[in-house]
């Protein structure tokens, strides 16, 4: 945790307020929860698609139907070329670039190889972002 420079958190998500960007988790040990305040939040479930979106919408599962398109997060990005994805791709690039100039706090939810990678992703080209990571179980990358 400290050669990282990340937070580890052995416990469970119980809300995510992406509106107040709080997150409420219940450490595995605890009788009480705690709220953990972010500026941008990385979900990563072990899977590749968005489970929260009609048609399974995320960053990593392009968004290449037509009635997928109709109700996307990105409706104006056409990801069927190289060039939406490549744009798609720059645009959450910046997102995550205006956050690290203001050195803000990074919950990544989900500490399986997707979470963790992003994690090291984030910590090496944004040096400044303040990084947590959270768990169901007991240590990063498994039982």
């Amino acid at each position: 945790e400290r050669s990282m420079g990340v937070k580890f958190i052995w416990g469970e998500v119980k809300k995510l307020d992406g509106e107040a960007k709080v997150a409420t988790v219940k450490p595995i040990f605890a009788n009480v929860t705690d709220e953990i305040a972010f500026d941008y939040c990385v979900i990563c479930a072990g899977c590749n698609f968005g489970p929260f979106k009609p048609m399974g919408e995320s960053l990593w599962f392009p968004t290449v139907h037509e009635e997928a398109r109709k109700v996307s997060d990105w409706p104006h990005i056409d990801e069927r070329f190289l060039e939406g994805r490549r744009r798609h791709v720059l645009e959450e690039y910046h997102k995550l670039n205006d956050l690290a100039k203001r050195k803000a706090s990074m919950l990544v939810v989900g500490a399986g190889f997707i979470g963790v990678e992003w994690a090291t992703e984030i910590e090496h080209f944004f040096p400044d972002m303040s990084l947590t990571i959270i768990d169901a179980l007991p240590r990063a990358l498994g039982p």
